[in-house]
């Protein structure tokens, strides 16, 4: 049996630069993002294999690379209730 190209997509994920242009995308479309909102925006695009630990874990690790390592978002909240944005350039 031959797999879909969306299948394969849902089943392995999508590359990481996909998911950091999603969350950069849809910050720069609504201002700020909490992180449930950023948490249902790529929830049913991470692949099928991870349970919701891995999902969460994943996701922290994006919002930390766009946070820390490439200072693209801010936290414009609290450290418990994060609101990010576009960091002032």
């Amino acid at each position: 049996t031959s797999i879909s190209l969306s299948d394969a997509e849902r089943l392995k994920g999508f590359d990481k630069q996909y998911y950091l242009d999603l969350i950069l995308k849809s910050i720069a479309e609504h201002t700020s993002m909490t992180r449930v909102e950023i948490d249902s925006l790529l929830w049913k695009k991470l692949p099928e294999y991870m349970d919701d630990n891995q999902k969460k874990i994943k996701i922290n690790n994006l919002i930390n690379e766009l946070s820390n390592k490439l200072k693209k978002i801010c936290n414009k909240g609290s450290k418990t209730s994060p609101i990010w944005e576009k960091c002032d350039d």
